[in-house]
């Protein structure tokens, strides 16, 4: 064996290394964007969950929701109540879906419009919950919204509606 041959097996071991190597790499990036995913969603899911939580342990709040939900008649304070509840909700799962839109579609994840499929339904059924969206998605109040976000959600909102 002459040190040509010698230098062309180095080159080539080389090669493989470096594609190995490569593959090693892409395997890592993708199981940590997919880990990332799925703390992203937990995050979502957890702040939902201490939201119930702390209705479910407060009664005044408990009552407070019972009575938008219905469409009722608030005092002032319970009103001002019922709207930090509801925006918390809100914004909770648009900021969701903002998350999940920037990871992308990713394999075995929910896509993110299951955040705004979620959202519509919680409005479809809570008289109070979708005042509060109506506020909150007025241009008059002076939130940005993505046009994509509000159509969505309007567009769902009347199809449930027929």
């Amino acid at each position: 064996m002459d040190w040509n041959m010698i230098g062309a097996i180095g080159e080539f071991s080389s090669a493989i290394a470096v594609l190995v190597t490569l593959v090693y790499l892409a395997i890592q990036i993708r199981n940590a964007n997919r880990f990332e995913a799925v703390k992203h969603l937990d995050v979502h899911m957890d702040r939902i969950r201490q939201r119930l939580l702390l209705v479910a342990e407060n009664g005044d709040l408990a009552r407070i929701e019972r009575i938008a939900s219905a469409g009722g008649d608030l005092s002032e304070d319970d009103a001002r109540r019922w709207r930090a509840l509801a925006n918390h909700h809100i914004l909770v799962l648009r900021d969701a879906w903002l998350r999940a839109r920037m990871l992308g579609n990713m394999p075995g994840l929910q896509t993110p419009t299951i955040y705004l499929d979620i959202l519509a339904a919680v409005l479809a059924r809570n008289v109070g919950m979708r005042r509060i969206w109506d506020e909150m998605s007025s241009e008059s109040v002076g939130v940005t919204w993505s046009n994509e976000f509000v159509d969505y959600i309007n567009g769902k909102l009347a199809k449930s509606a027929e």
